[in-house]
């Protein structure tokens, strides 16, 4: 009797150990890795202008005084100088000086430095002008566990490992009892010429190379899910029963210590 009593513990025990544990697959990064392969990345795709993006835009010019003409510059509370941005109205279009309205919705910044340069040549204001173009509000919202955020970057490019990263998103969380959030689905909300485009990736495996999320994009949300350790952490439910049980398999396992020492002493 008593040693199924004790087999039945230790099976308990056992069960309550493999639910704690994680295996490799479900943490480790790229775990399907081979190190010793080469891979084809998909090429970075350059950003492309949207409605409410704010724009950088420098004209430089061989003649100072002709540049100035494009260059909007205020007074900083430094008391220097510094350009003015260009907002991206709903319709697409920016107020440009001297040239009006232009539409730059759904171009690159490439191909809005070579559409702004031809337009000054062509107006007769200041043939071979040149023409930078810089998204200045590269950012992304990221919601869940510990990481809720705007993360910025500055450069115009960023990957999710970026993010990851940046936001410290896969650090292991000691106060929630393990891993703070799911590595193998996290949601990415992307807006698309007005529509909301959506996917699940996983940081798991070498798939995320070519996922179109892979590289990330101007006003991307990111949603990452709680862990089961931490959803069952936070379950009081839960915690209430497993501690209950926790209980009873420590006194019975002293039951039957107890149990077995007195069934040696009387034979």
């Amino acid at each position: 009797m008593f040693p199924k009593i004790r087999t039945f513990v230790l099976s308990i025990i056992l069960a309550a150990m493999a639910v704690s544990c994680g295996t490799t697959e479900e943490f480790v990064l790229l775990n399907d890795l081979d190190v010793d392969q080469r891979y084809r990345m998909q090429d970075f795709q350059e950003l492309k202008i949207k409605r409410g993006d704010d724009l950088r835009i420098v004209v430089t010019h061989k003649l100072p005084m002709l540049a100035e003409m494009f260059n909007n510059k205020i007074n900083s509370l430094e008391g220097g100088e510094s350009l003015t941005n260009y907002m991206v109205n709903s319709d697409g279009y920016i107020n440009f000086p001297l040239l009006d309205t232009i539409k730059v919705e759904g171009l690159t910044c490439t191909e809005a430095e070579k559409m702004i340069s031809k337009k000054i040549e062509e107006a007769g204001l200041a043939t071979g002008a040149t023409v930078n173009v810089k998204i200045e509000n590269f950012k992304v919202t990221v919601i869940g566990e510990n990481a809720t955020g705007v993360y910025e970057f500055p450069d115009g490019r960023a990957t999710i490992f970026d993010l990851v990263a940046k936001a410290n998103l896969v650090a292991s969380n000691s106060s929630m009892g393990g891993m703070a959030i799911r590595r193998d689905k996290i949601l990415v909300m992307r807006e698309v010429n007005g529509l909301l485009n959506s996917d699940y990736v996983s940081l798991l495996t070498k798939d995320i190379f070519y996922s179109p999320y892979y590289y990330l994009q101007q006003n991307d949300i990111v949603y990452v899910w709680p862990s089961q350790t931490t959803i069952r952490n936070s379950n009081k439910i839960v915690d209430f029963w497993l501690g209950r049980v926790s209980i009873v398999t420590s006194a019975i396992s002293v039951v039957t210590l107890v149990a077995t020492f007195f069934v040696k002493k009387n034979q």
